[in-house]
């Protein structure tokens, strides 16, 4: 049985759990410090994660989600069935690829971003590590998104 331990009981942990349900992990937990859902806090994710397959960081803050990803030792990439990448393209660990979204060819998405729905990572770039397309955002081809930048929604990124 497919296993996925999700640190982040908020919105965007509901959000990823779905996604996992889609491609059939059928026991999900969470870590969080302020949830009842969760059936732990964050600081004991060395004790709880080892009884899971895998394990995601969903939230928002990139430093936090960085620091967080750091300790895990499972930790794995979750793509949205109806989302589109390139078989040239490169996903790293800790990614979440949501509903529509396309990762073109020869793009990158570097190991714990956020590619929201309907977002776009054009041919030929980078989505630095831990940062984040909001929903609709698009990353013109050749372009490299900082680490830890937030491209917000129906806006698009490109070198100035």
């Amino acid at each position: 049985m497919k296993s996925l331990l999700i640190i982040g009981a908020g919105g965007y942990g509901q959000l990823v759990k779905e996604i996992a349900e889609m491609i059939g992990y059928k026991k999900i937990d969470f870590l969080d410090d302020n949830s009842l859902e969760a059936i732990g806090k964050i600081n004991e994710i060395e004790e709880i994660e080892g009884g899971y397959g895998g394990s995601i960081v969903a939230i928002g803050n990139p430093e936090i989600r960085e620091k967080i990803f750091e300790r895990l030792k499972k930790p794995i990439t979750l793509i949205h069935p109806k989302a589109v990448v390139s078989k040239s393209a490169a996903v790293g660990a800790g990614c979440v690829i949501e509903v529509r979204a396309v990762v073109s060819a020869n793009a990158e998405v570097k190991r714990g971003s956020f590619i929201c729905a309907g977002a776009i990572v054009n041919h030929n770039s980078v989505v630095g590590k831990f940062a984040q397309l909001d929903c609709n955002a698009v990353v013109a081809c050749e372009n490299y998104v900082p680490d830890g930048y937030k491209v917000h929604s129906c806006t698009e990124y490109r070198k100035p």
